[in-house]
């Protein structure tokens, strides 16, 4: 099974996919958002992942990143391709 296909397995619930859609943009802002206030950045990551772990929670298995932390590159692609899924139909 390939890193997509299973980071997507891993996302059924809606509830899981909606904190997701919250979480991995809050994450990946952290990026950004060090290079004015470095604090406020390394809150955002807990922040994202206790989203995400929520989401695992309700959903009843674990995090993707657990298995192969290549899967914290994969989310991204993933939302992308959720979010231009539904702005297509």
């Amino acid at each position: 099974m390939g890193l997509y296909s299973h980071y997507d397995d891993a996302h059924n619930h809606p509830v899981n996919r909606a904190l997701h859609v919250i979480a991995i943009p809050v994450g990946f802002s952290s990026l950004i958002v060090i290079w004015w206030h470095w604090i406020v950045a390394l809150l955002l990551i807990p922040l994202a992942f206790s989203l995400a772990w929520l989401g695992h929670l309700i959903e009843g298995n674990k995090p993707a990143f657990l298995t192969n932390p290549a899967h914290v590159l994969v989310a991204p692609i993933w939302l992308a391709r959720k979010i231009f899924r539904v702005a297509k139909q």
